[in-house]
């Protein structure tokens, strides 16, 4: 152990930070590249004698780094803590979670690579992109709600605007101006008795009623939804499609 603890203290300062998983750097006050960590070499490769480190930073991102050397020069005592874009030699885009510090006549930087959980964020965001226009594609109402009498609405799909004449923000956490409201008082009752019986035995629902559109007009409608459930069997709250129906 003692010997352990020798060889680390007699280790030269710098290559210390080899042992760490996170990117190093000290930069010279214009950005160059003074001295990296092992981890840097492994993420971005060796950089050339005088590289800056604005070659490596996206296009895009490269006014926000040099407004943070501005500011750091300006005010030393704060921290520049930013995801950033960089783009590796052989082309490649990574993102990278930076803090810098200004030291003396330099800076400090620390870089995280998560490059990975960035790439899994933009493909569920394009997943989810996708879905939402595949549902407003839909002629009629796509609904995810509250199993209340008022019907609230937390998600109503581009739909609604040709179903009910009301575009769908206008039902979306409405407090006021609810889904019930469009139903005539006549099927309300109806409407929340069937859903009720439905969800106490875990079955999906299929209603026919009429509601009152934007314009005045009563339009018969076809609704079919089901429950979404705790594992208690608790009512979470309903989701289902509404279509305009024959007479």
């Amino acid at each position: 152990m003692m010997e352990r603890q020798e060889a680390w203290e007699q280790t030269p300062p710098w290559q210390l930070l080899d042992c760490f998983a996170a990117a190093l750097l000290e930069l010279r006050d214009n950005g160059q590249i003074a001295r990296f960590n092992q981890a840097w070499v492994e993420l971005m490769d060796r950089p050339g004698a005088q590289r800056n480190l604005m070659d490596y930073v996206h296009h895009e991102d490269r006014s926000l780094w040099r407004q943070a050397l501005i500011e750091l020069r300006r005010r030393p005592e704060t921290t520049f803590s930013q995801r950033l874009r960089f783009v590796h030699p052989s082309g490649e885009l990574r993102w990278f979670d930076v803090s810098l510090k200004r030291v003396g006549q330099g800076f400090y930087l620390v870089a995280g690579d998560v490059t990975v959980h960035k790439r899994r964020e933009i493909a569920l965001q394009a997943s989810q992109r996708s879905s939402v226009s595949l549902l407003d594609s839909m002629p009629g109402l796509i609904y995810r709600g509250r199993n209340n009498r008022d019907w609230t609405m937390e998600f109503v799909s581009a739909g609604c605007l040709r179903l009910t004449g009301y575009p769908p923000e206008r039902l979306v956490d409405n407090h006021e101006f609810t889904y019930n409201s469009l139903i005539l008082e006549q099927d309300a009752d109806y409407v929340w008795r069937e859903v009720q019986y439905a969800l106490s035995r875990q079955e999906p629902f299929e209603l026919r009623y009429r509601i009152r559109c934007a314009d005045g007009t009563i339009k018969p409608v076809w609704e079919k939804g089901v429950g979404i459930y705790a594992d208690t069997r608790e009512v979470l709250g309903i989701e289902g499609a509404i279509f305009e129906a024959d007479l």
